[in-house]
């Protein structure tokens, strides 16, 4: 029964998104330690934003980090836990001990659990916080929380399968809006369709063993790095793909060490294990865009091309048209209810203006510069934030004269308003 159970638990596609937690017991006075991990839904079906709490005695936690989905039953645990709140005392770089993987199975009652399962080392390429450093009223708790951390059974039970669904999950995704490096890289863009990879020396004979995922399929497992087998040639996927460079050790000199070079015809591009970012880290994610035809070295223009064509792919309903009266109007874009993550493109008259407009609560203002006659504003979603669909408000003015729209965009459907502009007025 145990073994039916598990196998229709791992076939359910959507088994990780949810609330997990657990209690325990701290083995001095103080008290009970709460942890819980709230899961996002997948971006592109392997990465999951995630939020996690520490409740124990008077101290209380919470940190945003990423998880990448390795397989039907671990998430590998990112090394990068950005504080969002932590009192009244900060547990610095003790959040890199809480590493490893997150490997799925369900407990004797048949509740789905998590567990923590660490990759150990003695040393982790950084200074950790000294006890001394903590006042004498949080040391006992400070100790508990590092003993959590390190070494105590992590074993989270699903509580509940909502996502975790915050504007913060949607910004993780992406090297540019996220509040810290969570260790996605900046996105490459590419005209080539062919990627080569090969492992960088590091002059360490010391086990460090890695994997590589593309498009969330495995590559590459478990390869030893002191003798690499030859590295597969990749062909990559019009638009989006993702390529996730997995540290599965530390081997006998931690932390891993190893490189990975990526080669495309425009550059190369090296994910470093032993850099300060990347150091004691459990993965890199590179996402890359491949769109043939453009003309390389131009990232700005094959960005661009990604506009166009999720116009060109989806329907587009014109909201209004509408007469103005002055060369250069402003457009004001605001999210008026909850904040959750929307971005927006926008296309003027066949020429990208502005790609990837983060909609906050708070207006930005781009000024346009009309043509004589008529003029089209689309707006394109790039994504559905937290909560769907993309939704936003316009305000166009026109020197003392305003109109507003709800903007509402979805991955199928654009909005347009058209603008005829008489200059001789």
């Amino acid at each position: 029964m145990l073994f039916a159970g598990m196998s229709n638990l791992f076939a359910q596609p959507g088994i990780f998104p949810g609330t997990w937690a657990m209690t325990t017991m701290a083995q001095s006075d103080s008290g009970q330690i709460y942890m819980e991990l709230q899961l996002a839904a997948p971006g592109d079906d392997l990465l999951y934003p995630a939020q996690l709490k520490l409740v124990a005695a008077n101290f209380t936690a919470t940190y945003q980090l990423l998880l990448v989905k390795k397989n039907a039953t671990q998430l590998v645990i990112g090394r990068h836990k950005f504080p969002m709140e932590e009192r009244p005392f900060s547990l610095g770089k003790w959040t890199i001990l809480l590493n490893g993987t997150f490997d799925l199975s369900i407990n004797p009652g048949g509740k789905p659990v998590l567990t923590a399962n660490r990759i150990i080392a003695k040393r982790y390429g950084f200074t950790m916080p000294l006890l001394s450093s903590f006042e004498d009223s949080n040391r006992n708790t400070a100790i508990e929380m590092s003993r959590l951390l390190k070494e105590k059974d992590v074993i989270l039970q699903k509580i509940n399968q909502q996502p975790w669904r915050n504007a913060a999950a949607q910004n993780m995704l992406h090297s540019q809006t996220a509040p810290a490096y969570f260790g996605i890289i900046d996105t490459i863009y590419t005209t080539s369709s062919s990627l080569l990879l090969n492992l960088a020396e590091n002059n360490k004979a010391d086990n460090d063993s890695i994997s590589v995922l593309f498009n969330s399929q495995t590559i590459i497992n478990r390869m030893d790095i002191n003798y690499p087998a030859r590295m597969p040639e990749l062909v990559l996927d019009t638009g989006l793909n993702v390529l996730c460079f997995i540290a599965d050790n530390y081997g006998n000199m931690p932390p891993n060490t190893a490189k990975l070079n990526l080669r495309l015809a425009e550059k190369s591009y090296l994910l470093d294990f032993t850099t300060n970012n990347n150091m004691s880290a459990n993965f890199i994610v590179a996402k890359i865009f491949y769109y043939p035809g453009g003309k390389r070295n131009n990232p700005d223009k094959l960005a661009r091309k990604i506009i166009s064509d999720k116009i060109t792919q989806r329907e587009t309903k014109q909201i209004d048209s509408l007469r103005a009266f002055t060369e250069e109007i402003t457009l004001a874009l605001w999210d008026d209810a909850v904040e959750d993550g929307d971005s927006i493109s926008l296309q003027i008259n066949d020429e990208i203006f502005m790609p990837g407009i983060a909609v906050k609560k708070k207006p930005q203002f781009i000024k346009v510069k009309l043509y004589p006659g008529e003029n089209k504003i689309i707006f394109i979603a790039d994504n559905l934030g937290a909560i769907s669909p993309n939704t936003s408000v316009l305000e166009i003015i026109d020197g003392k004269r305003r109109k507003s729209y709800m903007i509402n965009t979805n991955l199928g459907q654009n909005n347009s308003i058209k603008i005829v502009y008489n200059a001789s007025q």
